[in-house]
């Protein structure tokens, strides 16, 4: 029967050879599964008295991680002076925006904005309002300052918060409010308000929390492209916006002032500059 019939040339010296090429074989198959299921550990191979290959696996040591650090400042606290230093300076607008070469005159000085909305002035939807405001309620210390020339502007808000667990809370606050809101109205009685339309925030790239997102400002019949972010630093939270005033297709306008990263990498040095200061 073919079953039990051996085939030609079938001796009993090479049937004995090929069952060692085929021990062979399956030990060689048997160390590279280990290797594949374990590639971190190294192997070892040490001939026995009996001919076979033994697999020697050295105990992996668990490794503990060290807990994270805060980054430097988190903890920082500012007062209504030394806040001041967290401004981004007009020298620095000029070397890091395209748009603001070659100067840029200032626009909004300290002081001369009020923190919130102005009388009678609300937000649409309400539940927005803190994307304006930054804050629900009226900070410890508020202060502005606007930068510009004909092709671009640069306003740039700090609010300062009682210590830095409370500036955490407001900016997770602040962070749950621009994601829910991409598209809000300032309503002013008697005068054209504002609409900002804005794509979803990502998260900036740098020591201190930070979101950016592109944004499009509509008042009085135009429509101007930007940026704006906010950046948590020890007691205050930072906010800027960009925006392009150089006619144009709103992404043509929007590259003059660099991109997110370099905006937000900008304010981000200011910020490490600022705690450096604190001593």
């Amino acid at each position: 029967m073919s079953g039990s019939t051996s085939s030609p040339g079938a001796g009993p010296g090479r049937s004995r050879v090929g069952w060692w090429w085929l021990l062979v074989a399956v030990l060689a198959i048997a160390l590279v599964t280990a290797l594949v299921a374990q590639p971190w550990a190294p192997v070892e191979t040490e001939p026995s008295p009996t001919g076979t290959v033994t697999v020697t696996e050295p105990t992996v040591e668990p490794t503990t991680q060290s807990p994270s650090v805060p980054p430097p400042g988190s903890e920082a606290m500012f007062d209504g002076t030394t806040a001041q230093a967290l401004f981004v300076t007009p020298a620095e607008l000029v070397e890091d925006v395209p748009a603001a070469e070659p100067e840029v005159q200032p626009l909004i000085t300290s002081g001369q904005l009020p923190w919130g909305l102005p009388a009678g002035s609300t937000v649409e939807p309400p539940e927005c309002t803190v994307a304006v405001t930054v804050v629900a309620t009226a900070p410890t210390w508020f202060d502005a300052l606007m930068w510009g020339n004909d092709a671009m502007s640069f306003e740039q808000e700090v609010v300062l918060l009682p210590d830095p667990a409370a500036a955490r809370e407001a900016f997770r606050a602040l962070v749950t409010a621009v994601d829910a809101c991409p598209e809000y109205s300032q309503v002013n009685p008697d005068i054209d308000g504002a609409t900002w339309t804005a794509e979803p925030a990502i998260e900036g790239q740098g020591v201190y929390p930070s979101i950016v997102q592109e944004i499009v400002h509509f008042a009085e019949g135009s429509e101007v492209p930007g940026y704006r972010g906010h950046l948590l630093v020890g007691n205050t939270i930072v906010t800027w916006t960009a925006e392009a005033l150089a006619p144009g297709e709103p992404d043509e306008a929007r590259a003059t002032l660099g991109d997110a990263a370099s905006l937000s990498a900008m304010v981000q040095d200011r910020a490490q500059s600022a705690v450096g200061a604190l001593g």
